[in-house]
């Protein structure tokens, strides 16, 4: 369990939100897939090719007890070292499919020691987390959008049906989706 925020926002956009959280005092993470992890504390550690990242907050703890660099299980479920960490990330475009990828600020709550009791998320990556989501929200204002979609209810089935839904999209990706027909995913 967590806190997230889901938005659409590019990697120019992104840069802004991992410079918020260097200047928070945070170590950021990059780690691709089937590779070791890499730990810098300057933006240009930001890939334009790798969308996924971790701002590691010192303040809460050594990675609480866990050895650098980390072990690839360390990322997965709730973990010591994910009470340390905010998870972020950038959207990416994919112009064959025509659609924008959904990425997230995300925080554990906490997790479960070995003795079974509960470790709540320090308060240090909760501040961290709380100014990088209002950061999102200036880049990605709130939008509200009309999609359509095919209903499976018995009393309108297979009629076409409008959905408003409000999103966190930022101004590049909302044209991108009303004038050139992008989906949202």
């Amino acid at each position: 369990m967590g806190k997230q925020i889901n938005y659409w926002l590019g990697y120019e956009d992104f840069l802004q939100i991992a410079g918020a959280a260097l200047e928070s005092g945070c170590v950021i993470i990059r780690r691709a897939p089937g590779k070791e992890a890499v730990y810098g504390r300057t933006a240009d550690m930001i890939a334009a090719d790798q969308y996924r990242y971790f701002f590691y907050v010192p303040e809460a703890g050594d990675l609480m007890g866990q050895a650098l660099p980390l072990e690839r299980r360390a990322f997965i479920g709730c973990t010591a070292a994910g009470n340390t960490w905010i998870e972020a990330g950038f959207s990416h475009k994919n112009d064959e499919k025509r659609e924008i990828i959904r990425n997230r600020l995300y925080v554990q709550s906490g997790f479960y020691d070995d003795k079974g009791e509960y470790v709540p998320r320090p308060v240090c990556v909760t501040k961290v987390y709380n100014r990088l989501v209002r950061m999102v929200k200036k880049l990605a204002p709130y939008t509200e959008l009309t999609d359509t979609y095919v209903s499976m209810n018995d009393e309108d089935y297979l009629q076409e049906k409008e959905w408003k839904h409000k999103e966190y999209v930022s101004p590049q990706f909302l044209r991108l989706k009303l004038m050139e027909n992008y989906r949202l995913r």
